[in-house]
């Protein structure tokens, strides 16, 4: 291999392939993102573009800076691994595309953790310190170079390094005192969310104020940069989902039982709608000869011609006739009267339209009950009309006026006119008798219908009701009373509590003995039942006025889209109950939405016994807030900035804090209470507030910088810190030759600008640099001339 491959590989080892992981071994972390080079180059260009893409919104502006934070934890063989592989090709990619950048890392250093083993740790940090190492060599590797710039290679691909940090600056999150590593990754996330989300005034001061550390692009007194920093993001909020989700459990507890009583009222209807009925259904089955009315029937008819001179054979065809008209009829009368069945059938089914007056705020669910009751009033009034009169009674044969016909004397010339015209009164017989049958059929057919029909809406009606009446409320009011009455935020407390966070409500003061948490409770009846409720705490919340609205949203929220039917009975009944809590979700969340913690901590806290105003006694619990922050807040590395002269005066202190209130009233509420800690302020630090738009949160940042690896007990001690742990397991490997298993640095280009006393232009190996060491000489830089010619001899 030549120089350019050790760049990627280390010595001769071949990296090992692990399933999961680099295996904590860094060189396979390095390795990897140098045969996955184009991937990661890709992802890093799209989530870039993704950023920086001018949209359609008004007054866009293109993106002239991005600020890139880079997130590792160094203990394992990945993240400290690819470390300075990632900022390198990020700054590349930033500087391409000639944005103005920042380059923020954060490093999560190894700490004694539940499950991690004392080998485990000791390997940890020596990869933890490898890999600050390395950081500093990459800054300082284009030093001792006569052109000003360094070649790093991975693989095939090059990039040019210039003499300055690969990072603007490099925060240590180390000595958190967490039980594991999930919790010291919040510590990281947090301060993440508080800079880079509009809702976060501190990541606004952050973001301003960084330009004015000066220091960061200084040295120490040993020439190593002082590009380090320390992190210690606080927050005290107001969970507003999670309370909003207990409370809705609970409120739907106490609201499932009265929907399921629940039934919307019904209007009576008025002579003008009974009217209409009777004339809709006077036109169904009519007897008429207009071909066009699907509702109409057409009789068969008879003419006396028919009957002139008939015999009685030919009466009896007649008859026959008749029989075949009527049976023509009852067919005819049946296609008329399924065609009515069926297009009341879909007015079950579906709903009634929208009435003039009507402003949308109909329940949907109350629209189908009220049209379904309205049919019935419909079914039951028709009904009854038909049921007032006789059916009618269909005559039999006229036999008599036959057997007079057929012996009626045939009298010549004008003696026929004075004799009865037995022809034209037994064609009328005949016709009679076909619209008394007619109308006979018409009566049974639709008595029958107007039965089934009444059967059947009564039947759309009950599973409407039903539906409420079949969720099981009783057990499922109790099981969300329960849930609700044991989430976190019902006590008080965040759902993933963090030493680092702080729920609003979380006081001693406002805990009762059985831990009970009075805030909550005097929130949860405020926000149910308003103002008035909290005057008689004894008097028991009125529900009724959430069923209108509830029903409401069950209808809205279970109908089918783009459809004027509704599918409410054919929605599961066992999911009543979720989407109760879903309205009350909703509800709580609207509720909670633009309070801020001043108007929280009004609303919610009881009223003072000893005399004090309500803005004194407000201000008091924002001071409680505060003296618990000021006590965790703390560097989270150990280091000594007095080890060399300027130190104390180069480091630089930040102090943020971020929060909204409405007007100056609750400003000076806030400012009140600051003015209060300021004496017991061990930081000697006025922190620098600004206004944020998230209402429901105070968040705090403290940080140091421009710190030296060198002042970092852990890395400066030579013996009981990280710095020994890696020479005791660089030692091995250099013992070895490149034959071991266990490399501690990325690659054999890293490994000798860390260890070669001539590749930073120190004169000195860069641990040496590091460590102090009382008989260890002070020495600076050399320059690029200089530092060749003990690397020439």
């Amino acid at each position: 291999m030549d120089a350019s491959d050790q760049h990627t590989f280390i010595q001769q080892r071949i990296p090992q392939y692990f399933t999961n992981g680099a295996g904590g071994i860094r060189n396979n972390g390095h390795v990897a993102a140098c045969f996955n080079y184009q991937y990661i180059h890709e992802v890093l260009e799209h989530a870039l573009v993704a950023v920086a893409r001018l949209g359609s919104e008004q007054n866009i502006s293109k993106t002239v800076g991005v600020q890139a934070n880079i997130v590792a934890f160094l203990g394992g063989g990945t993240g400290s691994g690819i470390l300075v592989d990632i900022a390198v090709m990020i700054r590349e990619i930033l500087t391409h595309h000639q944005y103005k950048q920042r380059i923020n890392v954060f490093c999560m250093l190894p700490e004694a953790i539940n499950g991690a083993t004392a080998n485990d740790l000791r390997w940890r940090k020596s990869n933890a310190t490898a890999c600050l190492l390395e950081v500093l060599a990459y800054s300082r590797a284009a030093a001792t170079t006569p052109t000003g710039e360094y070649q790093k290679y991975m693989r095939n691909r090059m990039h040019r390094l210039t003499n300055d940090p690969i990072a603007n600056e490099i925060y240590l999150i180390g000595n958190a005192s967490m039980n594991d590593s999930i919790d010291t990754a919040r510590i990281v996330g947090m301060d993440l969310f508080q800079r880079t989300t509009n809702a976060a005034g501190v990541g606004f001061l952050e973001h301003s104020k960084w330009l004015d550390r000066r220091t960061l692009g200084s040295t120490d007194d040993r020439g190593l940069p002082t590009l380090f920093g320390t992190t210690c993001p606080l927050e005290v909020c107001f969970p507003a989902s999670e309370t909003a989700q207990a409370f809705a459990q609970i409120s739907a507890s106490y609201l499932l039982p009265l929907l399921a009583s629940y039934q919307p009222a019904t209007r009576e209807a008025g002579e003008n709608e009974r009217r209409a009925w009777s004339k809709e259904w006077n036109g169904v089955g009519r007897i008429e000869a207009d071909e066009s009315n699907p509702f109409a029937v057409r009789l068969g008819v008879f003419r006396s011609s028919d009957f002139e001179e008939a015999s009685q054979a030919h009466l009896d065809l007649l008859w026959a006739k008749l029989e075949r008209f009527e049976r023509n009829t009852e067919a005819r009368m049946q296609e008329v009267i399924d065609l009515k069945a069926r297009e009341e059938h879909r007015h079950i089914e579906g709903v009634d339209t929208f009435e003039e007056n009507d402003t949308g705020q109909t329940s949907l669910f109350n629209r189908r009950v009220q049209h379904l009751r309205s049919l019935q009033q419909e079914y039951r009034f028709m009904f009854e009309r038909l049921q007032e009169g006789e059916p009618p009674r269909v005559p039999m044969r006229p036999y008599e006026l036959e057997e007079r016909l057929v012996h009626q004397p045939h009298l010549p010339g004008a003696l026929r006119r004075v004799t009865r015209d037995y022809a034209s009164a037994l064609a009328e017989a005949y016709n009679e008798r076909l619209r008394r049958h007619a109308l006979a059929t018409r009566y049974h057919l639709l008595e029958h219908l107007l039965h089934d029909l009444n059967e059947r809406v009564r039947e759309a009606l009950n599973q409407s009701l039903s539906w409420f009446q079949s969720a099981s409320t009783t057990e499922r009011a109790r099981e969300l009373r329960l849930k609700g009455q044991a989430s976190m935020a019902w006590y008080g407390k965040l759902e993933n509590p963090h030493p680092h966070q702080r729920h609003l409500f979380d006081l001693s003061t406002l805990r009762t003995l059985n831990e009970h948490n009075i805030a909550v409770e005097r929130l949860y009846r405020w926000s149910t039942a308003g103002d008035m409720s909290l005057e008689d705490e004894q008097q028991a919340i009125n529900y009724q006025d959430f069923i209108k609205p509830c029903t409401e949203f069950l209808a809205r929220t279970t109908s089918a889209p783009g459809s004027n039917t509704l599918s409410i009975e054919r929605y599961i009944a066992a999911r009543l109950a979720d989407r109760v809590v879903d309205f009350f979700r909703e509800y709580y969340t609207k509720r909670f939405a633009d309070m801020n913690l001043f108007e929280l901590l009004d609303k919610a806290t009881p009223p003072a016994y000893n005399g004090q105003t309500r803005g004194e006694q407000i201000s008091g619990y924002f001071i409680a807030h505060l003296e618990h922050i000021y006590g965790l807040l703390s560097s989270l590395v150990t280091f000594e900035a007095e080890l060399w002269p300027e130190g104390p005066s180069t480091l630089d202190s930040s102090l943020f804090m971020g929060l909204a209130w409405r007007d100056g009233s609750q400003e000076a509420l806030f400012k009140q209470a600051l003015q209060h800690m300021s004496a017991f302020a061990s930081h000697g630090q006025t922190p620098l507030v600004n206004v944020m738009h998230d209402p429901h949160s105070l968040q705090v940042s403290y940080g140091l910088h421009a710190l030296s690896l060198s002042t970092v007990r852990d890395f400066y001690l030579e013996h009981n810190s990280a710095m020994e742990c890696y020479q005791h397991f660089q030692r091995a490997w250099e013992e070895g030759h490149g034959t071991g298993l266990m490399p501690v640095h990325s690659s054999g280009e890293a490994e000798r600008l860390v260890t070669d006393r001539n590749a930073l232009g120190y004169a000195l190996p860069l641990p040496e640099m590091v460590i102090r060491r009382s008989s260890t000489p002070v020495t600076q830089p050399t320059s690029p001339t200089s530092a060749q010619k003990p690397a020439e001899s």
